[in-house]
């Protein structure tokens, strides 16, 4: 073979190989939502403490009623692929055609496609609320900290509320909230602090960082108040004011004592915004389980930071979670939109 022959093959399989490649990191870069748009149809159905139906495909037009009996509710919410949560007072009807499963109000008007599950809730509440709450704080010329817990949800609270590992979170508990599709910490977080569903902020899961509207930090410059950003040890989102992050400087795995630390200092100064938020419960469910003895025993010390923290802080607090956590059989995960993901406590601190 002479050079010629030997350069055209070697580049020939030069091209093929960055083809492939190409192809391979488009595959690996299509974002949760645009997966979650092409699984399978079906969706799951929850209130606060159980699921109805998991990966329920209705094979004919169904009426939810006929679904869940007797159960009473004054509020249904429809979770879509895309982030969008409807709020529908009436009975629904859920069908399925050959490109997504969608339901119908009771006047058969009003179509939802791409739905992922249905939320029954006696009184609705979200995690964007936290937006419009500390809002409503610096509208009153008063100074307000928020808590991200990452990955605490519902029913971890109401295990360890149980063992006794919260008395002081539980004083403040104030209502259930339901989180956002796909519940994992980009799209959680965003919602929190742009008050807005997925789609609207633009943030629907993990390759997202850059929000489509302005957040709580954007609304605090306008307003000309201090705020700051506690996070961990890397930048979750673009948000108007650059995070504060935080080194694991003893090396026990943990960048959440290093906030903590920093988070009294911070209360001490002047400070008209604290957004601090904690990961150490989500990273010990996703290794031991979200029930496990581990992420209890770190729950009831993050109960310990919040008390101290409120103690030199002296003002209002409010703290929710960006998701919750289902088991697995090598401990937990979330993402899907099923009660343990996606309901979550919501507390509220007052001076």
């Amino acid at each position: 073979m002479n050079k010629k022959i030997k350069f055209i093959v070697v580049s020939f399989l030069i091209i093929v190989f960055v083809l492939i490649s190409i192809n391979i990191v488009r595959n690996f870069e299509y974002s949760d939502a645009e997966v979650n748009l092409k699984q399978e149809h079906n969706i799951n159905i929850f209130d606060d403490n159980q699921n109805y139906l998991i990966k329920y495909e209705p094979k004919d037009e169904v009426s939810l009623k006929s679904i869940i009996g007797d159960k009473k509710t004054k509020n249904i919410a429809v979770i879509t692929a895309n982030g969008e949560t409807c709020e529908i007072a009436s009975d629904i009807y859920i069908d399925k055609d050959d490109e997504s499963i969608f339901c119908v109000n009771s006047d058969k008007k009003n179509k939802i496609e791409n739905i992922k599950g249905i939320y029954l809730a006696n009184d609705f509440n979200s995690i964007t609320a936290a937006y419009y709450d500390a809002k409503n704080y610096i509208d009153n010329n008063e100074k307000i900290m928020v808590v991200l817990l990452d990955g605490f949800g519902y029913n971890e609270y109401k295990l360890a509320k149980q063992k006794g590992y919260i008395p002081f979170l539980e004083q403040y508990f104030k209502n259930t909230a339901l989180s956002v599709y796909t519940p994992v910490t980009n799209a959680g977080y965003a919602a929190i602090i742009t008050g807005q569903t997925p789609d609207v902020n633009g943030i629907h899961d993990r390759s997202f960082r850059q929000m489509e509207v302005e957040s709580i930090f954007g609304y605090a410059i306008k307003k000309e108040i201090n705020s700051i950003l506690l996070e961990g040890n890397i930048k979750i989102l673009n948000t108007e004011i650059e995070p504060e992050l935080h080194i694991d400087m003893n090396k026990d795995s943990d960048t959440d004592d290093e906030m903590f630390e920093r988070a009294i200092n911070a209360a001490k100064e002047d400070y008209d915004l604290i957004f601090i938020h904690f990961h150490g419960i989500d990273d010990r469910g996703h290794t031991y389980g979200p029930e496990s003895q581990e992420t209890m025993d770190y729950i009831k010390k993050v109960n310990g930071y919040i008390k101290k923290i409120s103690e030199v802080w002296g003002k209002s607090i409010l703290l929710t979670a960006d998701h919750g956590m289902h088991s697995t059989e090598d401990g937990g995960s979330h993402g899907e939109c099923r009660v343990e993901d996606m309901i979550v406590p919501y507390f509220e601190i007052g001076e």
